[in-house]
């Protein structure tokens, strides 16, 4: 057994992996059972990865030491820093979990400082979880792109920093129809009175069973707080506890969801709103065929006192 410490815990590792104070990590870990364990740390010159004394510096390069539907886990320490480009990650290693050490100032930090930069997500059954994604350049077209084979991905505790002179466009984009069928948004956090911030995520295709949980979206633009959707078909659709505030001033369009599609099925409901529009807001366009209900929703000149009370449709 060799032992390290990590931020003042005792870890040791052996040839079945990581433990801690004599258990798999796997057994405390929330993600599940965990295949091998590699570790990055952009203040380390390490090689090989294995524990936090040989860290790689990349998450990209933890990535290509993964083995797909592994269940590998690839630990951020606290205080590392990135610099993402147009191609410097790219998830494409299926079911990999990717967990960021450290909160506060010592959560770990990937800057977009092009446009074009973004997380290239290519492979499905992954997790992001405990990041701070920063916009170092105005307009960033998306923090990620699910480019292919994207399902079942989950965001947990993503926080987005943006400025009025530094911003995402979208955080996230879903890519073609059904790529990102069953993926997870839960307690993400995006605030910034940038009017160019658009919806936490966007997508023009059918997507199913996307799970908004737990979110906290504020922003200036005349758009929705979670999914703008142009007119695809969400079915299996889940919205649930969010709280968003957009710079809409005109709620008919959706303040959670937008989309013009008209048959599609799930539930929105328990979710908080405020908008710049003092009439006629509604949660998700009722045309839509969604379930939607116990959403309040505050106008432009109102504390909370309105509540959208929604319709049950008969999707069959």
């Amino acid at each position: 057994m060799t032992y390290t410490s990590i931020r003042g815990k005792r870890f040791g590792y052996n040839e079945n992996g990581l433990l801690f104070d004599g258990r798999p990590v796997g057994a405390f870990n929330p993600v599940g059972p965990i295949g091998k364990v590699f570790f990055v740390d952009s203040g380390v010159a390490g090689s090989d990865g294995t524990s936090p004394d040989t860290a790689v510096a990349t998450i990209d390069a933890a990535i290509n030491k993964c083995t797909a539907n592994n269940g590998d886990v690839v630990y951020v320490m606290p205080g590392h820093t990135e610099a993402v480009t147009v191609s410097s990650i790219a998830c494409d290693v299926a079911g990999v979990s990717f967990i960021g050490l450290g909160s506060g100032a010592m959560k770990p930090v990937l800057t977009f400082s092009a446009t074009d930069s973004r997380i290239n997500v290519t492979a499905a059954n992954c997790t992001w979880q405990n990041f701070r994604f920063t916009a170092g350049i105005g307009d960033v077209v998306t923090a990620v792109l699910h480019a292919t084979a994207a399902t079942n991905t989950r965001y947990l505790d993503i926080e987005f920093y943006a400025t009025s002179t530094f911003n995402f466009i979208n955080c996230y984009t879903l890519g073609a129809a059904n790529i990102s069928d069953g993926c997870r948004w839960e307690r993400n956090y995006l605030r910034t009175a940038d009017a160019g911030q658009l919806a936490l995520a966007i997508t023009a295709a059918a997507h199913n069973d996307l799970k908004f949980y737990n979110n906290y979206v504020v922003h200036a633009a005349a758009a929705a707080g979670l999914l703008t959707a142009g007119s695809a078909e969400l079915l299996g659709l889940d919205v649930r506890g969010n709280f968003v505030q957009t710079g809409q001033t005109d709620g008919t369009v959706g303040v959670l969801v937008i989309t013009t599609g008209t048959a599609s099925s799930g539930a929105v409901v328990d979710n908080d709103m405020k908008t710049a529009d003092a009439t006629l807001n509604v949660a998700i366009p009722i045309a839509s065929k969604v379930y939607a209900a116990r959403n309040y929703i505050a106008g432009a000149d109102e504390v909370g006192t309105v509540v959208a009370v929604g319709t049950l449709f008969d999707n069959l």
